[in-house]
């Protein structure tokens, strides 16, 4: 049965940060995305931005805030098969690196 998750599109990231605004105003009431559930790495340079879903994030109940601030659409609210893996922010590099390693082919 396919359920609603955030899949991200690294590719369409911009780097903005928005997503981790609007996440920390709607969590803490705050503007600080220290406490944002969605965090945005960026990685060697040219900075390659890597969007990474915390598994604290709880999708605000089924209206996920970051999603409609990402201006790009690198983040989409979607039926999926299957819960998206939610790799750590401490992973953001290998990602970045395997991502750069498919576009360059």
């Amino acid at each position: 049965m396919a359920e609603r998750h955030i899949e991200v599109k690294m590719e369409k990231c911009t780097g903005c940060r928005l997503c981790e605004l609007a996440c920390s105003i709607i969590k803490t009431g705050e503007f600080n995305p220290r406490h944002s559930r969605i965090k945005i790495s960026l990685v060697n340079i040219p900075e390659i931005p890597v969007p990474i879903v915390l598994e604290s994030c709880d999708y605000c109940f089924g209206n996920p805030v970051c999603v409609r601030f990402c201006l790009p659409k690198a983040l989409e609210w979607k039926e999926m098969e299957g819960k998206p893996a939610r790799p750590k922010v401490s992973d953001a590099k290998r990602i970045a690196e395997d991502w750069l390693a498919s576009v360059s082919q």
